[in-house]
């Protein structure tokens, strides 16, 4: 009796590792911007994502900083933002700064690819200009 409870057992646990790993599916690849038909967007476009951007910035007391801050991720199937970060930076707390103003953006649009929405990396150019120039 012993025995067999212990193969029951055994088959059960099996079994149920098994259905784990058929429901576990990997995940998706991320493409490059390159690879994709229909690159993801801010809602709107990029004029509107730049006004989004300055209706948040709060310029550093620094005269005259002039340059460009990039900020990298990831847009999702669902339009959400994950794995940002300051790809480049100015100083003075503006990349930062910049990083927490995109993971606080609406949903992107998705990008697609033979008519499907897939995970695309992107890495978004901000120009930053205080001073003479504002």
């Amino acid at each position: 009796m012993g025995i067999q409870l212990c193969c029951i057992l055994l088959l059960l646990t099996t079994h149920l590792v098994k259905a784990q790993d058929e429901t576990t599916a990997p995940e998706a690849p991320v493409l490059e911007l390159k690879e994709v038909e229909q690159p993801p967007e801010f809602p709107g476009g990029t004029d509107r994502f730049y006004d989004y951007f300055n209706s948040k910035f709060k310029k550093p007391e620094v005269p005259d900083l002039i340059g460009k801050v990039f900020i990298s991720f990831i847009v999702e199937p669902d339009g959400t933002l994950t794995d940002l970060s300051v790809y480049r930076d100015i100083g003075f707390g503006v990349g930062e700064q910049a990083l927490q103003i995109v993971k606080e953006s609406p949903r992107w649009i998705a990008g697609r690819k033979e008519g499907k929405r897939v995970r695309v990396h992107y890495i978004l150019p901000i120009g930053i200009y205080i001073g003479k120039h504002d």
